[in-house]
Protein backbone atom coordinates (compact mmCIF):
# COMPACT_ATOMS: atom_id res chain seq x y z
CA UNK A 1 0.00 0.00 0.00
CA UNK A 2 2.93 2.21 0.26
CA UNK A 3 2.82 2.86 -3.74
CA UNK A 4 -1.33 3.56 -3.24
CA UNK A 5 0.16 6.27 -0.62
CA UNK A 6 2.95 7.72 -2.53
CA UNK A 7 -0.08 8.26 -5.28
CA UNK A 8 -2.32 9.83 -3.28
CA UNK A 9 0.02 12.60 -2.17
CA UNK A 10 1.04 12.63 -6.16
CA UNK A 11 -2.56 13.59 -6.71
CA UNK A 12 -3.23 16.41 -4.03
CA UNK A 13 0.09 18.43 -5.73
CA UNK A 14 -1.68 18.33 -8.89
CA UNK A 15 -5.55 18.91 -7.62
CA UNK A 16 -7.20 19.01 -4.43
CA UNK A 17 -9.73 16.94 -3.20
CA UNK A 18 -10.80 13.42 -2.73
CA UNK A 19 -8.73 10.73 -5.26
CA UNK A 20 -11.34 8.61 -6.91
CA UNK A 21 -10.76 6.48 -9.09
CA UNK A 22 -12.57 8.67 -11.65
CA UNK A 23 -10.64 11.85 -10.37
CA UNK A 24 -7.41 10.08 -11.17
CA UNK A 25 -8.34 8.76 -14.42
CA UNK A 26 -9.55 11.91 -15.31
CA UNK A 27 -6.37 13.57 -14.16
CA UNK A 28 -4.21 11.12 -15.73
CA UNK A 29 -6.14 11.72 -19.11
CA UNK A 30 -6.01 15.67 -19.00
CA UNK A 31 -2.31 15.94 -17.48
CA UNK A 32 0.79 14.36 -19.41
CA UNK A 33 2.75 15.18 -16.10
CA UNK A 34 0.64 12.80 -13.76
CA UNK A 35 0.28 10.17 -16.51
CA UNK A 36 4.21 10.21 -16.28
CA UNK A 37 4.17 9.52 -12.38
CA UNK A 38 1.22 7.25 -12.65
CA UNK A 39 3.44 4.81 -15.00
CA UNK A 40 6.70 5.46 -12.70
CA UNK A 41 4.74 3.86 -9.53
CA UNK A 42 3.24 1.35 -11.51
CA UNK A 43 6.65 0.51 -13.46
CA UNK A 44 8.78 0.43 -9.90
CA UNK A 45 5.92 -1.27 -7.86
CA UNK A 46 6.29 -4.21 -10.78
CA UNK A 47 10.27 -4.05 -10.91
CA UNK A 48 10.04 -4.78 -7.36
CA UNK A 49 7.50 -7.42 -7.39
CA UNK A 50 10.51 -8.57 -10.08
CA UNK A 51 7.82 -8.71 -12.87
CA UNK A 52 10.40 -6.89 -15.48
CA UNK A 53 8.18 -7.52 -18.63
CA UNK A 54 5.87 -5.55 -17.09
CA UNK A 55 7.68 -3.12 -15.87
CA UNK A 56 9.54 -2.43 -19.00
CA UNK A 57 6.11 -2.52 -20.95
CA UNK A 58 5.02 0.38 -18.26
CA UNK A 59 8.52 2.37 -19.41
CA UNK A 60 7.76 2.06 -22.76
CA UNK A 61 4.23 3.42 -22.75
CA UNK A 62 5.59 6.23 -20.31
CA UNK A 63 8.31 7.21 -23.18
CA UNK A 64 5.87 7.25 -25.71
CA UNK A 65 2.42 8.72 -24.06
CA UNK A 66 4.84 11.65 -21.64
CA UNK A 67 7.63 12.28 -23.91
CA UNK A 68 9.86 11.56 -20.66
CA UNK A 69 11.90 8.70 -18.86
CA UNK A 70 12.05 8.00 -15.30
CA UNK A 71 14.00 4.67 -14.44
CA UNK A 72 11.83 1.88 -12.24
CA UNK A 73 14.74 1.91 -9.92
CA UNK A 74 14.59 5.56 -9.44
CA UNK A 75 13.22 6.20 -5.79
CA UNK A 76 10.47 9.02 -5.68
CA UNK A 77 8.82 10.09 -2.89
CA UNK A 78 4.75 11.49 -2.57
CA UNK A 79 3.83 14.10 -3.85
CA UNK A 80 5.99 14.44 -6.95
CA UNK A 81 5.14 17.27 -9.37
CA UNK A 82 5.84 17.26 -13.03
CA UNK A 83 4.84 20.66 -14.50
CA UNK A 84 6.05 19.88 -18.34
CA UNK A 85 6.87 16.76 -19.51
CA UNK A 86 8.87 16.92 -22.46
CA UNK A 87 12.55 15.54 -22.40
CA UNK A 88 12.68 14.56 -18.72
CA UNK A 89 15.66 12.30 -18.19
CA UNK A 90 15.48 10.39 -14.15
CA UNK A 91 18.30 7.96 -14.45
CA UNK A 92 18.33 4.41 -12.25
CA UNK A 93 19.69 4.81 -8.64
CA UNK A 94 18.39 8.14 -8.12
CA UNK A 95 16.56 8.99 -4.87
CA UNK A 96 14.12 12.10 -4.95
CA UNK A 97 12.42 13.52 -1.79
CA UNK A 98 8.80 14.49 -1.11
CA UNK A 99 7.02 17.25 -2.75
CA UNK A 100 9.87 17.82 -5.25
CA UNK A 101 8.15 19.64 -8.40
CA UNK A 102 10.50 19.34 -12.12
CA UNK A 103 9.75 21.19 -15.38
CA UNK A 104 10.69 20.38 -18.95
CA UNK A 105 14.02 19.04 -20.06
CA UNK A 106 15.23 18.56 -16.55
CA UNK A 107 18.11 15.19 -16.44
CA UNK A 108 19.12 13.24 -12.96
CA UNK A 109 22.55 11.16 -14.23
CA UNK A 110 25.46 10.37 -13.19
CA UNK A 111 28.92 12.45 -14.04
CA UNK A 112 31.60 10.12 -15.89
CA UNK A 113 31.79 7.29 -13.80
CA UNK A 114 32.23 9.21 -10.13
CA UNK A 115 31.06 7.69 -6.94
CA UNK A 116 30.69 7.75 -3.72
CA UNK A 117 32.49 5.95 -1.15
CA UNK A 118 29.32 3.43 -1.21
CA UNK A 119 29.43 2.67 -4.70
CA UNK A 120 26.46 5.08 -6.05
CA UNK A 121 26.63 7.55 -8.75
CA UNK A 122 23.44 9.53 -9.04
CA UNK A 123 21.98 12.37 -7.44
CA UNK A 124 20.32 12.08 -4.22
CA UNK A 125 17.41 14.56 -3.77
CA UNK A 126 16.11 16.12 -0.26
CA UNK A 127 12.48 16.89 0.16
CA UNK A 128 10.13 20.22 -0.96
CA UNK A 129 13.03 20.84 -3.85
CA UNK A 130 11.79 22.70 -6.97
CA UNK A 131 14.19 22.37 -10.23
CA UNK A 132 13.77 24.94 -12.95
CA UNK A 133 13.84 24.33 -17.00
CA UNK A 134 16.80 22.54 -18.58
CA UNK A 135 18.92 21.75 -15.62
CA UNK A 136 21.26 19.44 -14.88
CA UNK A 137 21.74 17.08 -12.15
CA UNK A 138 24.95 15.01 -12.35
CA UNK A 139 27.11 12.70 -10.45
CA UNK A 140 27.43 11.39 -6.60
CA UNK A 141 25.48 14.68 -5.20
CA UNK A 142 23.63 15.49 -2.68
CA UNK A 143 20.74 18.18 -2.82
CA UNK A 144 19.27 19.13 0.39
CA UNK A 145 16.00 20.07 1.27
CA UNK A 146 13.90 22.91 0.29
CA UNK A 147 16.26 23.79 -2.35
CA UNK A 148 15.07 25.64 -5.69
CA UNK A 149 17.68 24.84 -8.60
CA UNK A 150 17.45 27.68 -11.08
CA UNK A 151 16.49 26.86 -14.93
CA UNK A 152 19.60 25.55 -17.44
CA UNK A 153 21.89 25.32 -13.96
CA UNK A 154 24.34 22.41 -13.96
CA UNK A 155 24.64 20.86 -10.58
CA UNK A 156 27.90 19.09 -10.00
CA UNK A 157 28.49 19.83 -6.48
CA UNK A 158 26.64 19.09 -3.30
CA UNK A 159 23.88 21.77 -2.14
CA UNK A 160 23.07 22.86 1.52
CA UNK A 161 19.60 23.31 2.83
CA UNK A 162 17.75 26.42 1.97
CA UNK A 163 19.18 28.05 -0.60
CA UNK A 164 18.65 29.14 -4.23
CA UNK A 165 20.97 27.71 -6.98
CA UNK A 166 21.91 29.14 -10.56
CA UNK A 167 24.24 29.06 -12.84
CA UNK A 168 27.14 26.84 -14.97
CA UNK A 169 27.78 25.39 -12.83
CA UNK A 170 25.49 26.00 -9.91
CA UNK A 171 26.11 28.30 -6.96
CA UNK A 172 24.34 29.37 -4.30
CA UNK A 173 22.82 32.34 -5.52
CA UNK A 174 21.21 33.62 -1.43
CA UNK A 175 19.39 31.45 1.10
CA UNK A 176 15.91 31.26 1.35
CA UNK A 177 15.07 31.70 4.94
CA UNK A 178 16.84 34.51 7.05
CA UNK A 179 16.98 32.87 10.61
CA UNK A 180 16.98 36.26 12.48
CA UNK A 181 13.34 36.53 11.28
CA UNK A 182 12.37 33.10 11.33
CA UNK A 183 10.32 33.75 7.71
CA UNK A 184 10.41 33.73 4.05
CA UNK A 185 12.39 36.19 2.22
Amino acid sequence: MKTFSKLKGDFYRYRKGKPTLLNILNLSIAKAGYRAVLLHRLSYTLSQRKMYKLSGLSLRLMHHACHCYISHSAIIGKGFLISHVGGIVIGGGTKIGANCDIRQNVSFGGNFNKKRKDGSSKPIVGDNVSVGAGACILGPVNIGNNVIIGANSVVTKNVPDNVIVSGIPAKVIRKIWDDSENRKL
